[in-house]
C-alpha cells in the first residue's frame, strides 16, 4: 500500500530542491523531471546552478542562500506552492569543537536552518492546501554515528534528523497522512 503523500511525485506538480545544483540534488531533480514534474532548483549562484537547470527538462534555477530566512520566505511567495519539497543544501565539513563561532555558524546556518527555512516557506503552505505533499530532507550517517573530528557537521545533521522526526509527527497530527517527511540518509560510497 503506498503513501497518499506519495501521489505528490505527478506530471505537472512542482518538485522545489534546495542544493540542487550538483551532487544528490541535482540526481532527484533529474529523476523527476523523469516523472514529468516541474522542478525548482535552489542553490548558490553560479555557473553549476544554471548549467543544472539548463540540462533538466522543466528546472527553473533560483540562486538563495537557504540560510537567509528572509531570502527563503520570499522565494517561496515567489514560486508557489509545491508538491515535493527536498531539503539538500548542505556544507560537509564544519570542524570539531573549536573550529570557532562563524563556522558553526555557517554550518548549522546551511545544513539545519536552512531546513527549517525551507518546510517554513514551502511545508507551510502544503498542510494548509489539500493536496498530497512530501518533504524530504537530506541527513547524514554522521548525524547518528557521531564520528569524531566534524562536530559542527555531525551536530547540524544530529539537529536535521530531530526536526524531521518531530516534522513527521506535526504532519501526521496536521493532515492524517496526505503531507509527509522523510529523512534520506544516503549511502556512502562502496570501497573499490
Amino acid at each position: 500500500m503506498s503513501t497518499p503523500s506519495f501521489a505528490a511525485i505527478a506530471p505537472g506538480n512542482l518538485a522545489v530542491i534546495t542544493g540542487g545544483a550538483s551532487g544528490i540534488g541535482r540526481a532527484a531533480a533529474r529523476a523527476l523531471a523523469g516523472r514529468g514534474m516541474r522542478i525548482a532548483l535552489l542553490d548558490r549562484p553560479g555557473d553549476a546552478l544554471e548549467a543544472a537547470a539548463a540540462a533538466i527538462d522543466g528546472a527553473t534555477a533560483y540562486a538563495v542562500d537557504v540560510a537567509n530566512a528572509a531570502a527563503m520566505h520570499e522565494l517561496a511567495g515567489q514560486i508557489g506552492g509545491a508538491s515535493v519539497l527536498m531539503n539538500n543544501a548542505g556544507i560537509g565539513q564544519g570542524g570539531d569543537v573549536f573550529a570557532g563561532l562563524e563556522a558553526w555558524q555557517r554550518v548549522i546556518g546551511v545544513n539545519l536552518m536552512g531546513v527549517l527555512h525551507g518546510i517554513e516557506g514551502f511545508a507551510t503552505a502544503m498542510v494548509e492546501g489539500d493536496a498530497p505533499g512530501l518533504v524530504i530532507n537530506t541527513g547524514s550517517k554522521q548525524g547518528i554515528t557521531q564520528p569524531p573530528g566534524n562536530t559542527a557537521y555531525n551536530v547540524s545533521k544530529a539537529g536535521v534528523k530531530a526536526l524531521t522526526e518531530g516534522l513527521a509527527h506535526s504532519l501526521r497530527e496536521r493532515t492524517g497522512g496526505r503531507v509527509t517527511a522523510h529523512l534520506l540518509i544516503p549511502a556512502s560510497p562502496t570501497p573499490a
